[in-house]
């Protein structure tokens, strides 16, 4: 399919200004965090829970934490490590929370009711980083011994030991589909895994110091990392090449992430900041917390919607941010293009600089265009909008429901008559090229047609929020 239809990124009232003024905003004032937790020891890790309603955390209390994500009030504190608490998850299903600490051990927690599942020892050195595979049957840990190791959670069982990096291993993530999972080292470099082999597929060679954290895109085309060379790398995982390096920070980089969507990538380090990057141009969109934090940024992750940005420091505080809305990327992209557009040049009269101020509205529309287009090329290219499941038939007012990761729910009309075949050959269609619209900084399946390979019969998918 081609990217996005280009009478609308050029009908400006469907698409880009008129829709993007309406779009919501950004309700707090810049760089004011809409939630504020304050602890009494060091953070140094946290993570959502998959609904996005609690956050957990872990630092120098040597406990793991449970927080209510909309009061900050504290849910229940579990207590098992001895030492410092460096890493923690919840698992995709929500079932159980992993943590690792500087006791060497981690410990598989029920996230329901708080209690302490299972110990398990296995490393000689402290664990750095867990992560859940996407179906929250196996469970990777890092460790400063130098290898990283698989677990079954339910039984506790060793799988694998993963053990050809050669200094200490900082981080572990599998991929989306559970085939690969990735870690990094302070060997300076990156490896994916096959994990029904556990073997090692690749070697990603970039970073000129060590690497600490390292994640993959939601679509598993790319991997972001950070590390002590203060840079963010971003890798094209089918090249192992660099997609883009950014000097992100002025101090090491402990950690990154991508947003839900993988449209955004967020980092934070020692020169205590959080920042948010563009994927669709490799630019800065925003230092979200200013001078908000005292001391290093040791995690930062994403909501599960993607609205909100959330880090950890060692000054003791959790701070959640309204992650920078689309309409404030456009603006922040035309303002620096702008502000190169309207310097006089020098073999420029003044004549000819002041005809080209007077179109100064015209300019900022075309870099506002420009800038979306990319974005929405890069979103069409980059998730799986196609993918949709269908629900039961609505007889009654001749619909189907789908239900999509991407866009939530979305309807489809089909006359009763054709309901049945179309229902049997549905993941047989050929979709249409999107007409995308942003609707409260939501990038929203306008409409795209499915035509049914069988009799050829165009149907219209829309989202169901659109009236028509």
């Amino acid at each position: 399919l081609y990217l996005t239809k280009m009478r609308n990124l050029l009908f400006i009232p469907v698409l880009t200004l008129a829709t993007l003024v309406n779009a919501q905003t950004n309700p707090t004032p810049k760089n004011q965090p809409v939630l504020t937790i304050q602890t009494k020891e060091a953070l140094l890790s946290m993570d959502y829970s998959p609904d996005g309603k609690r956050i957990v955390t872990g630092g120098q209390t040597n406990d793991v934490d449970v927080w209510d994500a909309a009061t900050g009030k504290l849910v229940f504190s579990m207590k098992g490590h001895n030492d410092d608490v460096v890493a923690v998850k919840y698992s995709p299903n929500g079932r159980f929370i992993a943590s690792g600490g500087v006791d060497k051990n981690y410990i598989l927690w029920d996230a329901i009711t708080g209690d302490l599942v299972r110990r398990q020892a296995g490393h000689t050195d402290y664990v750095r980083d867990v992560a859940f595979s996407p179906d929250s049957k196996t469970l990777a840990t890092a460790s400063w011994d130098g290898t990283a190791m698989v677990w079954e959670v339910l039984s506790g069982r060793a799988v694998a030991t993963l053990s050809s990096h050669r200094d200490n291993v900082t981080s572990v993530a599998f991929s989306t589909d559970g085939a690969e999972l990735l870690t990094a080292s302070g060997d300076h470099k990156l490896k994916v895994w096959d994990t029904k082999t556990w073997q090692e597929k690749a070697t990603v060679v970039g970073h000129t110091d060590e690497v600490w954290d390292a994640n993959f895109a939601p679509n598993g085309l790319y991997a972001v990392s950070g590390g002590w060379d203060n840079m963010v790398r971003v890798w094209d995982l089918s090249t192992k090449k660099e997609l883009y390096v950014l000097p992100a920070h002025t101090s090491d980089v402990w950690t990154v992430t991508f947003s839900p969507n993988g449209q955004l990538v967020a980092s934070g380090g020692g020169d205590r900041k959080i920042k948010v990057w563009e994927m669709a141009t490799g630019r800065l969109v925003a230092d979200v917390s200013g001078s908000a934090f005292g001391a290093e940024v040791e995690t930062v992750v994403f909501s599960p919607s993607g609205n909100q940005v959330a880090g950890v420091s060692r000054d003791g505080f959790l701070k959640i941010w309204n992650t920078p809305t689309v309409q404030q990327r456009i603006d922040k992209y035309t303002t620096e293009e702008m502000a190169v557009w309207v310097q006089k040049k020098e073999f420029e009269k003044t004549e000819e600089f002041n005809a080209r101020i007077a179109k100064s509205a015209d300019q900022k529309q075309k870099f506002d265009l420009e800038i979306m287009r990319k974005i929405m090329d890069f979103f069409t290219a980059t998730t799986p909008w196609q993918k949709m499941q269908i629900g039961t038939y609505d007889a009654d007012n001749e619909v189907f429901p789908l239900i999509s990761p991407i866009f939530g729910d979305l309807k489809v009309k089909v006359p009763i008559k054709d309901a049945q075949d179309f229902k049997a050959n549905f993941d047989n269609g050929l979709l249409t090229e999107p007409d995308f619209e942003v609707k409260e900084d939501r990038i929203m399946l306008r409409s795209v047609e499915l035509f049914a390979k069988r009799n050829r019969k165009p149907y219209l998918i829309v989202q169901k929020d659109f009236v028509y």
